[in-house]
């Protein structure tokens, strides 16, 4: 025993045969002896010993009026026993060497070989909570695994990583012992059976409780696939048991597809969304893991069938089958798609006949889809419950803000986090500015709830819709859900922060107000002007925050969606910008990268004001445009300007366009651009039939003649 335990910087604090102590509930015929060094306490009995390191060791003094005894408890993560001591005086020197040492093993002064006083100085108690690492030894799920990061009160609580021998890993959070809370779990196999095709990598991320019975449970992510492969299948949703249940996304690399929808029992059950990398897109039902029911088949030619399904891609029953040109089939459809159909029903040509009855109606997609509310409950319950909401909606500030000050304090790092942010009083624009602030800086901090709810909606959204879901398709699904990201994560801002208005309510500019007042007081005249100040809006407090996160697959669909109205635009402008004009191009002046529709639409606003201010420049007067001469230098300008992808800006401005803005100032001017977009698209299409563009229907003024 003496050699195993000589180590180069160990040295001896006491022992148990000077200062008596014992073991309580020891054999009559057992030998017990303690032994304390500056990093561990050793338990010798016979000829065997047990090493306790003292970065995991907790000890407690008993009360002696309970028992009697001198007792002294000691708690590591693997046990807990009663020491006693003979007499007070030599329980009160055991407790304050042992918290000593404790003390200074935690700091790292007990590793550099100095004797560490045990003296009657000022007493030393080591943090209940504190880092450490320990490797577990007694038998069962965690034995030879190895454990590093938060503890408290001997079992892991908070942070930490478990590392067991056979490289099964999982990072996350912890709570008394148990893995709890949103967590990482990678478990390589050596096998691939039929009946777990998934376990060649497996993570699961999970929200309560996940391995209290060793399954996943809760929202998470599922690779599957060889280990080192850089392309696996993914899934990422709900699990209930083991089992994928609820809303989730399937990207299955096999099949060069990927599933949207709900789940149940480890298969696709209710509504859900499939695209291929074919361009293949289907909405509609499935049970045991089928196409199964009504359902709609759209094809990359624009060929569409709505009708009903019996397995994948299997058509069987009624339905109507529509052509890129319209025409459209309405009978009983079997058959594979792709493979022959057989069909028994009528043929309609709705150009040949033109009657309200035969025309063909544009189908409007998302009807048969898990509808955007419903997207990631699970990942929104888990932040209400990190902010101590047992259900969502429920107002419970006071125990929000102390949870969020617990998160932030978990990490010394983050320490300063702590004060609150926001001071507490009645809404005005200067603390809606600082909110707008606080929302900012919290979302960019992952261990602030908020930070990692828009972490986690940030990864789901990127998994929806980049590789395979990038279908054009898609857009009116990608828009609705950040459009509900937008209520949902502006509930949980309106439980931080409860005074804060309603969406659309006003909060007065106070300095404004009053002087409004003045005024009206000195004249007998109403004042009839708008009352200026901030307009309470999830979309203007959190856009700014998420959009950028979103921008690349978001925009993605946007190009994949206008792509053809995009290449007539593009080509348009290419045929109108023979000559080159430097002087517009540095005339037009845009040097930063825009990503939310206000800023854009700022954009817009200062082209405005600079044609303007050169116009009252050339003819050094006031200028008061009528849109007869404005809508033609802005034509001109914005062709100069060759912007790639026009009419993908201006529908995303359209779709994320704040409602407060669209009748003001900027919705005149959004609206000149986009009738611009269309003009173009006009001379384009004249050009390409008589071999020249001809005139657009208006003049140029003879001012913008002179500066060109």
């Amino acid at each position: 025993m003496t050699d195993s335990l000589k180590t180069p910087h160990r040295r001896l604090i006491c022992e148990s045969s000077n200062k008596a102590l014992t073991l309580q509930n020891a054999g009559r015929f057992s030998v017990n002896w303690f032994i304390l060094f500056n990093d561990a306490l050793v338990h010798a009995q016979f000829s065997t010993h047990h090493v306790f390191p003292l970065t995991t060791l907790w000890v407690e003094s008993i009360p002696e009026e309970n028992t009697g005894q001198y007792g002294l408890k000691v708690i590591t993560p693997e046990e807990t026993f009663t020491l006693l001591a003979l007499s007070p005086m030599d329980k009160t020197k055991w407790l304050r060497s042992i918290q000593q040492a404790v003390d200074q093993a935690l700091s790292g002064s007990g590793q550099d070989g100095a004797p560490v006083i045990t003296g009657l100085g000022q007493r030393v108690e080591p943090p209940v909570c504190r880092t450490a690492s320990y490797t577990f030894y007694k038998e069962g799920r965690l034995r030879d695994a190895t454990y590093e990061g938060s503890w408290c009160a001997g079992k892991p609580n908070g942070r930490g990583v478990l590392k067991w021998p056979d490289g099964r890993i999982y990072t996350g959070t912890f709570k008394n012992g148990l893995e709890d809370g949103f967590g990482e779990f990678i478990a390589p196999n050596k096998t691939l059976s039929k009946s777990d095709f998934y376990e060649d990598m497996r993570t699961v991320k999970s929200t309560t409780d996940p391995f209290r019975t060793t399954c996943g449970h809760g929202h998470g992510m599922l690779r599957s696939g060889k280990l080192n492969t850089s392309s696996p299948s993914v899934f990422i949703g709900q699990w209930l048991q083991d089992k994928k249940a609820g809303y989730g996304v399937f990207d299955d690399i096999t099949k060069g597809e990927k599933y949207m929808g709900t789940w149940q029992d480890n298969q696709r059950h209710g509504t859900g969304v499939v695209v291929t990398q074919f361009g293949l897109y289907y909405e509609g039902t499935f049970k045991e893991n089928k196409m199964m029911g009504t359902g709609i088949l759209v094809s990359e030619d624009d060929t569409m069938y709505e009708g009903e399904f019996s397995d994948d891609w299997t058509l069987s029953g009624k339905g109507v089958l529509t052509m890129a040109n319209s025409d459209y089939l309405d009978g009983s459809f079997s058959g594979e798609w792709g493979s022959g159909l057989k069909v028994t029903g009528s043929y309609f040509k709705p150009h040949l006949f033109d009657t309200d009855k035969d025309k063909a109606r544009p189908l409007k997609l998302g009807r048969l889809c898990v509808c955007a509310e419903e997207k990631w409950r699970s990942v929104f319950e888990e932040c209400w419950s990190q902010l101590g909401c047992e259900e969502p909606g429920q107002r419970e500030n006071q125990k929000a803000w102390e949870n969020i000050s617990a998160a932030l304090t978990s990490n010394r790092k983050h320490i300063q986090d702590r004060s609150s942010p926001v001071t507490s009083g009645p809404i005005t624009a200067e603390r809606y500015d600082a909110i707008r602030l606080y929302l900012i800086k919290a979302c960019d901090t992952p261990l602030h709830p908020l930070g990692r709810l828009l972490e986690t909606l940030v990864a789901v959204y990127r998994m929806t819709y980049v590789g395979v879901g990038a279908n054009r398709r898609l857009l009116p699904q990608a828009v609705k859900e950040i459009k509900s990201y937008l209520n949902r994560i502006f509930q949980i801002v309106r439980l931080l922060f409860p005074e804060l208005p309603e969406e659309g309510s006003l909060i007065p500019d106070v300095n404004t107000s009053v002087q409004e007042q003045r005024e009206q007081d000195a004249s007998d005249t109403p004042v009839l002007a708008a009352k200026p100040g901030v307009v309470v809006s999830g979309s203007s407090l959190l856009l700014p925050i998420l959009l950028p996160r979103l921008y690349p697959p978001l925009f993605t669909l946007y190009a994949l969606d206008s792509e053809r109205d995009d290449d007539v635009y593009w080509d348009c402008v290419l045929r109108l910008n023979k000559q080159p004009d430097h002087a517009l191009l540095a005339f037009l002046g845009v040097q930063r990268t825009t990503f939310t529709p206000s800023d854009k639409l700022q954009v817009i606003q200062l082209t405005f004001e600079e044609i303007t201010q050169e116009v009252q420049t050339l003819l050094k007067q006031d200028f008061l445009w009528s849109m007869d001469d404005l809508f033609p230098v802005f034509l001109y300008v914005v062709l100069r300007a060759r912007i790639r992808n026009l009419g993908s800006e201006v529908s995303l401005i359209e779709d994320l366009m704040d409602p407060c803005v669209q009748h003001g100032e900027h919705g005149i001017m959004f609206t000149t651009l986009k009738n611009f977009d269309g003009t173009a698209t006009q001379i384009h299409s004249e050009a390409a039939a008589g071999g020249a563009p001809t005139e657009p229907g208006f003049t140029l003024p003879s001012f913008l003649c002179t500066i060109c």
